[in-house]
């Protein structure tokens, strides 16, 4: 419960109360007061819980006789913050079943507590796209030409020792229907899943699919210019799977969003057989994604700190940066 935001960790102190039975006399933002069962054979108590942003402090004092005051108001706090895990247990859970439309009140494409991340890759790509439209490229139909000079994916520059294009690549699209089509499918994807995994988590997961998605995007047709956030977004809804084959989201609401989300893998997937889509990269992306959830994951259950995040995701980006070896190695040799 260490570092628990404030206004969760007082609704948990509230629902606690609730939960014992015990009567709240006074509460605002950072302080609640209670009284234990007045029927209680221990004797009736007051607990103070009072909190900071990393820690929370409870005592008991005893309103009236009582032998033992420091073992037994050692049991009412014991019994308070049992109650408060259970009680923001629940009240996660509740979070995470919510609805992103009710969970977001501000509008997908604003900032707010839970959601960060996904509306400022949203803003980056579309000011790449009019940065790039009033330096003269078609808004509609961008060569490749135009496309690779702006830092598209592709194998022989690869190879030349410019890996920043892994990166670049994904903020850059083919046009004004490519953008709206991938910032639909990203806000959809982010609403549901940056919540539940934090804005480090998500930023940094998709940054890592994405160039997953390139290294298995040039391995496959590395001649040919790559741009777009489609191998990233894949990425996304493969994390998003991972977490959806777990419990840690109610198994209905779970149910629906797994068809949900398969029903968009599946479809995006066949449509890309009709056209000019770039699937290694859609593939790379999903495959990554997947493992990289199961590798997140424990640390969502934890609560880690961000360094830990941190070391998590170096150590991933060290295994992406050892298969992006292999792969360099594979195309020089064919």
């Amino acid at each position: 419960m260490k570092g628990a935001a404030s206004e969760l960790c007082m609704k948990a102190a509230a629902s606690a109360a609730n939960i014992l039975r015990w009567n709240i006399v006074y509460k605002d933002d950072f302080l609640l007061i209670v009284y234990t069962d007045i029927q209680d054979y221990l004797g009736r108590y007051k607990l103070t819980f009072s909190h900071t942003p990393n820690n929370i402090f409870i005592s008991a004092e005893s309103l009236g006789y009582d032998n033992d005051i420091d073992v037994n108001g050692q049991k009412y706090i014991e019994k308070f913050y049992n109650a408060m895990e259970a009680a923001l247990v629940h009240i996660e859970l509740a979070d995470r079943n919510l609805h992103p439309m009710h969970r977001e009140k501000y509008g997908a494409l604003l900032i707010s507590k839970t959601y960060k991340a996904t509306p400022v890759i949203v803003y980056i790509n579309a000011l790449v796209y009019l940065a790039m439209i009033v330096s003269g490229v078609h808004p509609l139909s961008p060569s490749a030409k135009e496309l690779y000079e702006w830092g598209g994916n592709f194998g022989p520059a690869v190879s030349n020792g410019e890996w920043w294009r892994f990166v670049t690549y994904m903020f850059l699209h083919g046009g004004v229907l490519h953008l709206i089509m991938n910032t639909f499918a990203l806000l959809y994807v982010g609403m549901h899943l940056e919540p539940l995994l934090g804005k480090f988590r998500f930023g940094a997961a998709y940054l890592l699919t994405g160039i997953c998605a390139a290294l298995l995007s040039i391995s496959m047709h590395g001649n040919t210019v790559s741009v777009g956030a489609s191998g990233a977004i894949f990425g996304m809804f493969g994390v998003f799977l991972s977490i959806l084959t777990t419990n840690h989201i109610q198994r209905t609401v779970r149910k629906t969003m797994l068809r949900s989300m398969l029903f968009f893998v599946v479809f995006n997937l066949m449509m890309g057989l009709q056209g000019n889509t770039d699937n290694a990269a859609h593939i790379g992306g999903l495959m990554s994604g997947f493992i990289i959830g199961f590798v997140y994951f424990p640390g969502i259950i934890r609560k880690t700190s961000l360094t830990r995040q941190v070391i998590v995701t170096a150590l991933i980006l060290l295994a992406v940066f050892g298969i992006s070896m292999l792969v360099a190695y594979y195309a020089m040799n064919n």
